[in-house]
Protein backbone atom coordinates (compact mmCIF):
# COMPACT_ATOMS: atom_id res chain seq x y z
CA UNK A 1 0.00 0.00 0.00
CA UNK A 2 1.45 3.04 -1.28
CA UNK A 3 0.22 5.35 1.74
CA UNK A 4 2.18 3.12 4.40
CA UNK A 5 5.01 3.20 2.13
CA UNK A 6 5.27 7.41 2.15
CA UNK A 7 4.66 6.95 5.86
CA UNK A 8 7.27 4.18 7.06
CA UNK A 9 10.13 5.71 4.63
CA UNK A 10 10.17 9.09 5.70
CA UNK A 11 9.11 8.30 9.37
CA UNK A 12 6.03 9.91 9.77
CA UNK A 13 4.00 9.32 12.75
CA UNK A 14 0.16 7.48 11.54
CA UNK A 15 -1.74 4.65 13.53
CA UNK A 16 -3.84 2.51 12.08
CA UNK A 17 -7.58 1.65 12.94
CA UNK A 18 -9.00 -2.02 12.06
CA UNK A 19 -12.65 -1.65 11.91
CA UNK A 20 -14.75 -5.27 11.68
CA UNK A 21 -18.23 -5.39 9.89
CA UNK A 22 -21.02 -2.92 11.41
CA UNK A 23 -17.90 -1.60 14.11
CA UNK A 24 -18.56 2.27 14.16
CA UNK A 25 -16.81 5.59 15.43
CA UNK A 26 -18.55 8.46 16.25
CA UNK A 27 -17.76 12.34 15.79
CA UNK A 28 -19.75 14.31 18.12
CA UNK A 29 -19.06 18.25 19.17
CA UNK A 30 -18.24 16.62 22.78
CA UNK A 31 -15.37 14.18 21.15
CA UNK A 32 -11.91 16.42 19.76
CA UNK A 33 -11.17 14.73 16.86
CA UNK A 34 -9.83 16.58 14.09
CA UNK A 35 -7.03 14.01 12.03
CA UNK A 36 -8.08 12.78 9.21
CA UNK A 37 -8.21 9.11 8.27
CA UNK A 38 -6.67 7.16 4.74
CA UNK A 39 -9.37 4.53 3.82
CA UNK A 40 -6.37 1.62 3.31
CA UNK A 41 -8.80 -0.90 3.00
CA UNK A 42 -12.28 -1.90 2.80
CA UNK A 43 -15.83 -0.14 3.06
CA UNK A 44 -17.54 2.50 5.51
CA UNK A 45 -20.61 4.82 5.25
CA UNK A 46 -21.29 7.96 7.00
CA UNK A 47 -24.52 8.62 8.85
CA UNK A 48 -25.53 11.98 9.67
CA UNK A 49 -27.63 11.07 12.92
CA UNK A 50 -29.81 14.15 14.39
CA UNK A 51 -30.82 14.73 18.06
CA UNK A 52 -35.12 13.87 16.57
CA UNK A 53 -33.88 10.58 15.67
CA UNK A 54 -33.63 10.96 12.37
CA UNK A 55 -30.57 10.32 10.13
CA UNK A 56 -29.00 10.43 6.59
CA UNK A 57 -26.54 8.62 4.91
CA UNK A 58 -24.46 10.93 3.55
CA UNK A 59 -21.16 8.80 1.40
CA UNK A 60 -20.44 5.52 1.00
CA UNK A 61 -16.16 5.16 0.91
CA UNK A 62 -13.58 2.87 0.05
CA UNK A 63 -10.14 2.33 -0.41
CA UNK A 64 -8.20 5.63 -1.79
CA UNK A 65 -10.85 7.47 -0.02
CA UNK A 66 -10.04 10.06 2.52
CA UNK A 67 -12.23 10.83 5.53
CA UNK A 68 -12.00 14.51 7.60
CA UNK A 69 -14.52 15.66 9.92
CA UNK A 70 -13.25 18.63 11.90
CA UNK A 71 -14.55 21.41 13.85
CA UNK A 72 -18.13 20.53 14.00
CA UNK A 73 -20.64 23.24 14.48
CA UNK A 74 -23.80 21.76 14.43
CA UNK A 75 -25.98 21.30 17.99
CA UNK A 76 -28.22 18.76 17.19
CA UNK A 77 -26.77 16.12 15.18
CA UNK A 78 -23.64 13.89 15.27
CA UNK A 79 -21.95 11.68 12.56
CA UNK A 80 -21.49 7.84 13.11
CA UNK A 81 -18.70 6.03 10.74
CA UNK A 82 -19.96 2.36 10.12
CA UNK A 83 -17.59 0.10 8.54
CA UNK A 84 -19.93 -2.22 5.83
CA UNK A 85 -16.49 -4.95 5.32
CA UNK A 86 -13.70 -5.46 7.40
CA UNK A 87 -11.79 -1.77 7.00
CA UNK A 88 -8.20 -0.51 8.20
CA UNK A 89 -8.40 3.20 8.19
CA UNK A 90 -5.17 5.49 8.83
CA UNK A 91 -4.73 8.49 10.75
CA UNK A 92 -2.24 10.87 11.17
CA UNK A 93 -1.99 14.73 11.74
CA UNK A 94 -1.58 17.65 9.16
CA UNK A 95 1.65 19.20 11.26
CA UNK A 96 3.69 15.98 10.87
CA UNK A 97 3.13 16.33 7.12
CA UNK A 98 4.21 20.02 6.86
CA UNK A 99 7.35 19.30 8.92
CA UNK A 100 8.97 17.09 5.97
CA UNK A 101 11.22 17.70 3.39
CA UNK A 102 9.68 19.83 0.38
CA UNK A 103 10.03 17.50 -2.54
CA UNK A 104 8.36 14.85 -0.41
CA UNK A 105 5.95 17.43 0.99
CA UNK A 106 4.84 18.46 -2.80
CA UNK A 107 4.29 14.59 -3.63
CA UNK A 108 2.22 14.05 -0.72
CA UNK A 109 -0.19 16.84 -1.45
CA UNK A 110 -0.35 16.13 -4.60
CA UNK A 111 -1.45 12.60 -4.20
CA UNK A 112 -3.61 13.84 -1.23
CA UNK A 113 -5.34 16.29 -3.62
CA UNK A 114 -6.07 13.12 -5.56
CA UNK A 115 -7.69 11.36 -2.97
CA UNK A 116 -10.21 14.28 -2.03
CA UNK A 117 -11.46 14.68 -5.58
CA UNK A 118 -12.40 10.90 -5.54
CA UNK A 119 -13.88 11.08 -1.96
CA UNK A 120 -16.05 14.15 -3.24
CA UNK A 121 -17.38 12.20 -6.08
CA UNK A 122 -18.70 9.60 -3.90
CA UNK A 123 -20.27 12.41 -1.56
CA UNK A 124 -21.94 13.36 -5.02
CA UNK A 125 -22.88 9.67 -5.99
CA UNK A 126 -24.95 9.61 -2.33
CA UNK A 127 -26.57 12.66 -3.68
CA UNK A 128 -28.00 11.27 -6.52
CA UNK A 129 -29.15 7.92 -4.68
CA UNK A 130 -31.35 10.33 -2.57
CA UNK A 131 -32.56 12.14 -4.97
CA UNK A 132 -34.91 9.44 -6.15
CA UNK A 133 -38.17 9.42 -4.92
CA UNK A 134 -38.92 5.72 -5.00
CA UNK A 135 -36.85 3.21 -2.70
CA UNK A 136 -36.11 0.85 -5.72
CA UNK A 137 -34.30 3.35 -7.53
CA UNK A 138 -32.10 3.79 -4.86
CA UNK A 139 -31.22 0.40 -4.23
CA UNK A 140 -30.53 -0.48 -7.69
CA UNK A 141 -28.53 3.14 -8.54
CA UNK A 142 -26.70 2.14 -4.80
CA UNK A 143 -26.12 -1.32 -6.01
CA UNK A 144 -24.39 0.06 -9.85
CA UNK A 145 -22.77 2.75 -7.85
CA UNK A 146 -20.80 0.02 -5.80
CA UNK A 147 -20.51 -2.33 -8.58
CA UNK A 148 -18.48 0.20 -10.92
CA UNK A 149 -16.32 1.29 -8.07
CA UNK A 150 -15.84 -2.39 -5.86
CA UNK A 151 -16.99 -4.93 -8.58
CA UNK A 152 -15.37 -7.54 -9.76
CA UNK A 153 -15.87 -8.19 -13.76
CA UNK A 154 -16.32 -11.60 -15.24
CA UNK A 155 -18.09 -11.44 -18.64
CA UNK A 156 -21.52 -10.09 -18.31
CA UNK A 157 -21.40 -10.38 -14.59
CA UNK A 158 -20.46 -7.74 -12.15
CA UNK A 159 -20.18 -9.21 -8.48
CA UNK A 160 -19.48 -6.26 -5.53
CA UNK A 161 -16.50 -7.09 -3.65
CA UNK A 162 -17.89 -6.74 -0.21
CA UNK A 163 -20.92 -8.26 1.59
CA UNK A 164 -23.90 -6.03 2.13
CA UNK A 165 -26.43 -6.93 4.36
CA UNK A 166 -30.57 -5.86 3.48
CA UNK A 167 -30.22 -3.69 7.12
CA UNK A 168 -27.13 -2.11 5.73
CA UNK A 169 -29.07 -1.14 2.59
CA UNK A 170 -32.32 -0.04 4.19
CA UNK A 171 -30.09 2.37 6.02
CA UNK A 172 -27.80 3.44 2.81
CA UNK A 173 -31.31 4.19 0.73
CA UNK A 174 -33.31 5.38 3.83
CA UNK A 175 -35.85 2.77 4.26
CA UNK A 176 -36.33 -0.45 5.98
CA UNK A 177 -35.26 -4.38 5.81
CA UNK A 178 -38.70 -5.37 4.80
CA UNK A 179 -38.69 -3.05 1.97
CA UNK A 180 -35.31 -3.74 1.23
CA UNK A 181 -36.09 -7.55 1.66
CA UNK A 182 -39.20 -7.29 -1.05
CA UNK A 183 -37.08 -5.37 -3.95
CA UNK A 184 -34.11 -7.82 -3.47
CA UNK A 185 -36.10 -10.82 -4.43
CA UNK A 186 -38.25 -8.91 -7.39
CA UNK A 187 -34.53 -7.81 -8.86
CA UNK A 188 -33.60 -11.29 -8.34
CA UNK A 189 -36.62 -12.75 -9.80
CA UNK A 190 -36.43 -10.66 -12.79
CA UNK A 191 -32.70 -12.12 -12.88
CA UNK A 192 -31.38 -8.72 -12.41
CA UNK A 193 -29.07 -9.71 -9.82
CA UNK A 194 -28.25 -13.09 -8.07
CA UNK A 195 -25.82 -13.91 -4.94
CA UNK A 196 -22.57 -15.95 -5.03
CA UNK A 197 -21.76 -18.52 -2.33
CA UNK A 198 -20.33 -16.00 -0.09
CA UNK A 199 -23.75 -14.08 -0.11
CA UNK A 200 -21.99 -11.31 -2.07
CA UNK A 201 -24.61 -9.40 -4.79
CA UNK A 202 -23.93 -9.91 -8.35
CA UNK A 203 -25.32 -7.88 -11.07
CA UNK A 204 -26.32 -8.91 -14.62
CA UNK A 205 -25.41 -6.48 -16.69
CA UNK A 206 -26.76 -8.16 -19.73
CA UNK A 207 -30.46 -7.30 -18.17
CA UNK A 208 -29.40 -4.05 -16.81
CA UNK A 209 -28.59 -2.60 -20.44
CA UNK A 210 -29.21 -5.16 -23.48
CA UNK A 211 -31.98 -2.46 -25.18
CA UNK A 212 -32.98 -5.75 -26.68
CA UNK A 213 -34.30 -7.85 -23.77
CA UNK A 214 -38.10 -6.98 -22.34
CA UNK A 215 -37.82 -5.93 -18.72
CA UNK A 216 -40.00 -6.84 -16.73
CA UNK A 217 -42.11 -3.75 -14.42
CA UNK A 218 -40.34 -4.14 -10.60
CA UNK A 219 -44.16 -2.76 -9.27
CA UNK A 220 -42.05 -1.52 -5.86
CA UNK A 221 -41.93 2.04 -4.65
Amino acid sequence: MKWLNYFLNFNIPFYIYKLNMNDSIIYSRNIKINQPMIILYGMIYIIKNFHNHKKTTIAILDAENILYINHMKEKNCHYKIIAISKSFLMSFQWKNLININENLNHIIFKELIKLYTRTNKKYEMMNIIMSHKYIKNRVIQLLLFCARDCGNINKTYVTISHYISQNTIGLLSGSTRTTINRILKKLTYNKYIEYSIDKKITINIYYFYMPNIKKQSLNIK
